[in-house]
C-alpha cells in the first residue's frame, strides 16, 4: 500500500493553488497602485494649496469684480466724457482720444461728396491735421463699411496707406452710425513698435457709443445722462435748494431755451463738419451763406420744425450759432446782414 506522499496531486487542487498565487499577486499590484494614486493626489493637493496659479486658469483666480472686466472693457469715465460733450465736434474729438486706449492710432472718416474723407487722425507721427480732407481710395472694404459691416484690414492695405499708416500690422474699420445711417467710419490700427495690446472690440464699442452720443445731442435735456452722473450723498441731495417758483420764477423756461440753443449749435456744427473747405473759404471771402445756402436753409427748416414758436420768439439762436460756429464770431463773414 502506497503512503500519502506517493498519492498523485489532484488536478483541481493544483489549479486552485495557482489561482491563489495569481490573486495574491493581483492584490499586491492593486495595493501598489492605490498607494501610488494616494501619493499623487496628496502631491496635487499640496501644490494646489501652495501655488494655485500653477494649476488653475487665470480667470478662475480673479475676484468677481475682476471677472467682469475684460480686455475690451470701456470705463464709465470714457462713457461720461462722450456724454458730457457739448457739441458734435467735441464728441468726435473725445471719441478719438478714447480710441487711443485700445489701439496705437485712430482716425475718423466722414462721408462727403460720395466718398470717405479724413476728418482727423490721432496717434500718427507728424501734424494731426496732415491728410485732413483727403479722400480714401474706394474699394470693397469701404463699400462693406457703408453697408454697416465692420472690416478687419490686412497689413499693407490701401486704407492704411492712404492714412499714412503703411507700417500697420493689423487694422480695423467700423461704421459710424448716426440716426440709423452710416455717416462715416472709425479706423484703428497697431504697428510693430506700437501698443502691446490691440483691442478691436473696445474700438467697436466706442464707435457705437460715439454714434449714440451724437444722435442724442439735439434732444437731451440733462448733461450728462442721469444714470451717468457722479453718485451723490443722499443728505447732500436733500439739502440742495429748491428752485424758485411763483411770481419770482423766470417767465421763460430756461431748459427749453437751452435745448433750442443746443439744437441750433448741433445743426451749425454739422454744417461745419461736412463742409470744412467751403467754410474756410467762405470766412475768408465773407460769403458763407452764398457757399452753404442749401445746408443753412435746410438747418433753418429743421430748427423751426423742432423749436416751438414761443421759444424762437425769445431770440434767433440758430443765427447766433451760425455766427459763432461757422463765422468764428464775425457776422459779416456770413454775408447775410
Amino acid at each position: 500500500m502506497k503512503g500519502p506522499e506517493e498519492i498523485p496531486a489532484v488536478p483541481g487542487e493544483d489549479l486552485r493553488l495557482r489561482l491563489r498565487e495569481r490573486l495574491s499577486a493581483l492584490r499586491a499590484e492593486l495595493e501598489r497602485l492605490r498607494f501610488e494614486t494616494d501619493r499623487r493626489w496628496e502631491e496635487l493637493l499640496a501644490r494646489l494649496s501652495e501655488n494655485p496659479e500653477e494649476i488653475l486658469p487665470e480667470e478662475m483666480l480673479r475676484s468677481p469684480a475682476q471677472a467682469l472686466r475684460s480686455e475690451s472693457a470701456i470705463s464709465l469715465h470714457a462713457v461720461r466724457r462722450l456724454d458730457e460733450a457739448n457739441g458734435q465736434v467735441e464728441v468726435l474729438l473725445r471719441l478719438l482720444e478714447e480710441c487711443l486706449r485700445h489701439a496705437s492710432r485712430a482716425a475718423l472718416l466722414v462721408e462727403r461728396d460720395g466718398g470717405m474723407h479724413v476728418w482727423k487722425r490721432v496717434g500718427f507721427a507728424g501734424p494731426s491735421d496732415e491728410r485732413r480732407g483727403s479722400a480714401l481710395p474706394e474699394g470693397g472694404a469701404l463699400r462693406r463699411v457703408r453697408e454697416g459691416l465692420p472690416q478687419a484690414l490686412p497689413a499693407g492695405n490701401a486704407i492704411s496707406r492712404a492714412l499714412g499708416a503703411e507700417d500697420a500690422v493689423a487694422a480695423v474699420i467700423f461704421p459710424f452710425v448716426v440716426r440709423e445711417s452710416v455717416s462715416g467710419a472709425v479706423y484703428a490700427d497697431t504697428f510693430a513698435d506700437g501698443r502691446s495690446t490691440f483691442d478691436p472690440d473696445g474700438v467697436a464699442l466706442l464707435a457705437w457709443l460715439g454714434g449714440l452720443a451724437v444722435d442724442r445731442l439735439a434732444g437731451r435735456k440733462l448733461v450728462p445722462a442721469p444714470a451717468l452722473r457722479p453718485i451723490e450723498r443722499a443728505d447732500a441731495a436733500d439739502a440742495a435748494p429748491s428752485p424758485i417758483g411763483g411770481p419770482l420764477a423766470s417767465p421763460w423756461d430756461g431748459d427749453r431755451r437751452d435745448e433750442a440753443r443746443r439744437f441750433a449749435r448741433l445743426l451749425a456744427s454739422e454744417i461745419k463738419l461736412y463742409n470744412e473747405g467751403a467754410v474756410r473759404e467762405g470766412r475768408e471771402r465773407g460769403n458763407l451763406y452764398f457757399r452753404l445756402r442749401e445746408d443753412i436753409e435746410r438747418g433753418r427748416r429743421l430748427y423751426e420744425e423742432r423749436v416751438p414758436a414761443d421759444v424762437r420768439g425769445g431770440g434767433d439762436y440758430y443765427y447766433e450759432e451760425l455766427v459763432d460756429v461757422l463765422a468764428e464770431g464775425r457776422p459779416e463773414a456770413l454775408g447775410l446782414r
